[in-house]
């Protein structure tokens, strides 16, 4: 979730259904955290809203035998990803049609969905129409803002919940998530989830430097106070996003 300068406008709502995030988020963005968490060279990687491609040039770059096929439903963003991607299918994630796009259950080794179930309506049965798709091996890599940011809660408590061009608050978001609420939601859709990692909000890091998070049992920030801290809930109010490895269920019991 990384930002450029948002164009001259009176209003952030200006700018639904004008390109927002072509004039908000940085082209060549990859959420490399994430992406990190993908260890074995995947054959065929599936990037679910994959925007303009920086996600598939990171793994394409970390992995040159891989055939990455991206979704995004932004033309002028599929457009630049085109550039890199094996192939790309333009519309919305919901309506594509897996058979008649020639992507076979069980063919896919990893599947990226960086920041985008956040936009969707129906995020559980997005879950649930991809997880077919995986090969025994494959994994499905999640990033989703965290609306439990310290940020976030402090304005909150002042009243305010300013929609943005993008971040957390982003005017297009329509659903928002907390760690527990995240995982609860990858459970509820069939999967089983391996490892999760915080990205720390810029923001709010210097406060942590030199701290022990177990030495963190009080905050506050303006007219926000929190007590009886565990080093979890600081953790996650620290957090930008979470960064989420998962695997269907079925197969993580076998």
């Amino acid at each position: 979730m990384s930002l450029e300068n948002l164009p001259d406008q009176d209003y952030v709502w200006q700018l639904l259904g004008a390109d927002l995030h072509m004039n908000t988020l940085k082209k060549d963005y990859a959420p490399i955290g994430l992406l990190e968490m993908v260890q074995s060279p995947p054959r065929l990687v599936l990037d679910v809203g994959c925007f303009c491609g920086g996600s598939g040039r990171w793994l394409k770059a970390k992995f040159p035998e891989c055939e990455v096929i991206g979704i995004e439903m932004l033309e002028k963003a599929a457009a630049i990803a085109a550039e890199t991607y094996d192939r790309i299918i333009t519309g919305k994630f919901e309506e594509i049609d897996f058979d008649a796009e020639r992507i076979a259950p069980g063919s896919v080794d990893a599947i990226i969905a960086a920041d985008v179930l956040e936009h969707l309506y129906n995020p559980w049965q997005a879950l649930k129409h991809i997880k077919p798709l995986l090969g025994p091996s494959g994994a499905l890599y999640v990033s989703l803002p965290n609306v439990r940011n310290l940020n976030v809660l402090s304005s909150l408590a002042k009243g305010q919940w300013q929609y943005t061009g993008a971040g957390i608050l982003d005017i297009t978001h329509i659903r928002f998530f907390t760690r527990s609420q995240a995982l609860q939601m990858l459970e509820q859709t069939g999967w089983h989830v391996d490892q999760t990692l915080v990205n720390i909000d810029p923001s709010l890091a210097p406060a942590l430097q030199g701290r022990e998070l177990a030495d963190i049992r009080s905050l506050t920030v303006g007219a926000l106070s929190l007590q009886n801290l565990t080093p979890d809930d600081v953790m996650e109010l620290f957090a930008l996003q979470f960064f989420i490895r998962a695997v269907p269920a079925d197969v993580s019991a076998n």
